[in-house]
């Protein structure tokens, strides 16, 4: 049964790798989707954008949003839920993750209580363990994706090894194969470590890229992540090594990107950062990659 959902979990990156290379992420332009979804949709389309993901917040019935997608051609390649939708509506996360047609359901949030520690942690590993296996049975990738409200990239209490982080926690109490990681580089930056690291070390567990950039000059209070939103930059002009980031999740197999701006520039400046990114991404990995 493991084998099965081993060559499951590689088919279904394949099929992400291959169909989707490049999205934004909807939370992005949250209040001009609420306000006019086909009228974002069409300035989305026109400066490039082709393919999307949902946030926790989408109202938008599914079936209603896949059908304004494919009116324009367009696609939702990744459906983000809460963990408590997961835990008591996962028919419903289903049902809704194939009506849009999404190859992947994104968990953003590691539920806990301050202070974090180690037995948090371990307790959602394995609720996420089962939730991947459920959702790798009905053909859906399942993915975790790091923000800092958990503080992931701070170092663990008790640490089993110098610096180990309460991400590398997660990603060793659960089950390559059931759980995926979606990295946002931002985060992983506000928390003090470089996405390009973690990519390196850990690309295996990596299916997607959340690609969002840390002003230079920006003195994260880390403990305090409602304080990023003005610190958000256009990709490619702040702190985060861009290029090196793709690089490294190029040289791993990740193909999948996903821009989000969360800033209060976001709907100025969006089409910057994909014009910035672009070039990169469309670049044909050698074939030892």
């Amino acid at each position: 049964m493991k084998m099965i959902r081993l060559l499951l979990f590689a088919a279904l990156l394949a099929l992400s790798c291959h169909a989707f290379g490049l999205g934004l992420q909807m939370y992005s332009l949250q209040e001009d989707f609420d306000r006019d979804t086909p009228g974002t949709l069409d300035r989305l389309k026109s400066q490039g954008f082709m393919d999307i993901e949902t946030s926790v917040f989408t109202k938008l019935p599914a079936v209603e949003l896949r059908g304004l997608l494919q009116a324009r051609g367009m696609t939702c390649s990744s459906h983000h839920v809460r963990p408590e939708d997961l835990e008591k509506k996962m028919d419903q996360v289903i049902v809704d993750a194939k009506a849009l047609g999404a190859v992947q359901v994104v968990c953003p949030i590691l539920p806990h209580k301050a202070p974090m520690d180690r037995a948090q942690v371990l307790k959602a590993a394995a609720r996420f363990n089962g939730y991947g296996a459920v959702l790798n049975a009905a053909g859906l990738r399942f993915a975790y994706h790091n923000h800092n409200h958990a503080l992931d990239f701070t170092v663990a209490d008790s640490p089993a090894g110098p610096g180990e982080t309460f991400y590398d926690v997660l990603i060793a109490a659960t089950e390559p194969g059931v759980v995926s990681f979606q990295l946002d580089v931002f985060w992983v930056a506000w928390g003090g470590a470089k996405a390009a690291d973690v990519i390196a070390k850990d690309g295996q567990r990596i299916c997607s890229l959340h690609l969002k950039d840390l002003a230079r000059d920006a003195k994260p209070d880390v403990g305090n992540p409602k304080s990023a939103r003005p610190l958000m930059v256009r990709l490619a002009s702040g702190r985060v090594d861009i290029p090196a980031v793709i690089a490294a999740a190029k040289a791993r197999g990740v193909s999948h990107f996903i821009i989000e701006d969360e800033s209060p520039n976001a709907g100025a400046q969006l089409a910057e950062s994909l014009q910035a990114v672009k070039p990169q991404l469309d670049e044909t990995p050698s074939p030892n990659k």
